[in-house]
């Protein structure tokens, strides 16, 4: 059986051979090759990529390049899967802000994204898979 898992900006990240989670994001990546995954990208990740390339003084070519870079490195393995973002999610993932302080703008997202499509939360983020986790749960 094939899992539908979610993967968000950490996982782009980690695409990086210098982040320490690099092997991490590789196992991601075969998991999808081999079929053990089918890995959905969640749509407000490459958008949040960008807010911290640009952050970082990265221009808007440098940011094309590594966002096209993470494209190609990724479909290298298999192709990713955009799981739509909707008015309820957006919705949801402000209800989830207020709920979890904790949670940053993307988190809540994320968050969202994972629950109401029914993914289960593939990345790097120990606060977002506890409240996916309660959220679950409570329902």
């Amino acid at each position: 059986m094939v899992v539908e898992v979610l993967v968000e900006t950490g996982f782009l990240l980690a695409l990086n051979p210098r982040d320490k989670n690099h092997g991490w994001a590789l196992e991601v990546l075969e998991d999808g090759r081999r079929r053990r995954v089918l890995l959905y990208l969640s749509p407000a990740a490459p958008l949040e990529l960008s807010l911290i390339m640009k952050s970082r003084g990265i221009g808007d070519e440098g940011v094309s390049r590594a966002l096209r870079a993470i494209d190609a490195a990724i479909r290298g393995y298999t192709v990713p899967r955009y799981a739509p973002l909707e008015i309820m999610h957006m919705a949801y993932a402000a209800e989830l802000r207020a709920r979890y302080p904790e949670l940053t703008f993307f988190d809540s997202l994320h968050t969202s994204m994972a629950i109401l499509n029914n993914l289960v939360y593939y990345d790097l983020d120990d606060k977002v898979r506890e409240v996916v986790e309660m959220e679950l749960r409570s329902s």
